[in-house]
């Protein structure tokens, strides 16, 4: 057979098209595959912090409803132990652990409310914030 032959066999049985689309669908494997293992590393991340993500796929959805909560929740009591469990922290460093707060506000006299039930109401205003490493910090932007 001829080169020119099989040139028009080619033609007419859509081989042109048919090798263009192989050549698209393996270049965009090839494309989709790269960009993968590029950003395999925040895919890792993404699975190691499910949790964070979680919560702000749930902030971002549920929006500013919960902070209007929140604010209603923040009474001056509340505001008046936040002070003083904030005192308090300086001694246990910049993040520090609940069993050593609760501890360290048993031994300074601080019973009344018990230590456990403010800090849970510290935690459920959102004033104390849990980080990485499961260690806490006070949250300066929720204020009234």
């Amino acid at each position: 057979m001829q080169i020119a032959t099989l040139i028009e066999q080619v033609s007419a049985h859509n081989g042109w098209n048919m090798a263009l689309a192989g050549m698209t669908i393996v270049f965009t494997c090839l494309v989709i595959l790269a960009l993968t293992i590029s950003r395999i590393h925040k895919i890792l991340d993404l699975l190691d912090n499910r949790d964070q993500l979680r919560l702000k796929m749930r902030e971002f959805f549920v929006g500013r409803e919960k902070e209007k909560q929140v604010a209603s929740l923040l009474t001056p009591a509340l505001e008046l132990e936040a002070a003083r469990y904030r005192r308090l922290t300086p001694f246990l460093g910049e993040t520090f652990s609940l069993k050593k707060l609760i501890r360290f506000a048993e031994s300074r006299g601080m019973t009344n409310p018990p230590p456990e039930k403010t800090i849970r109401q510290l935690m459920e205003v959102g004033l104390i914030k849990k980080d990485m490493r499961n260690r806490f910090t006070w949250d300066d932007s929720v204020a009234k």
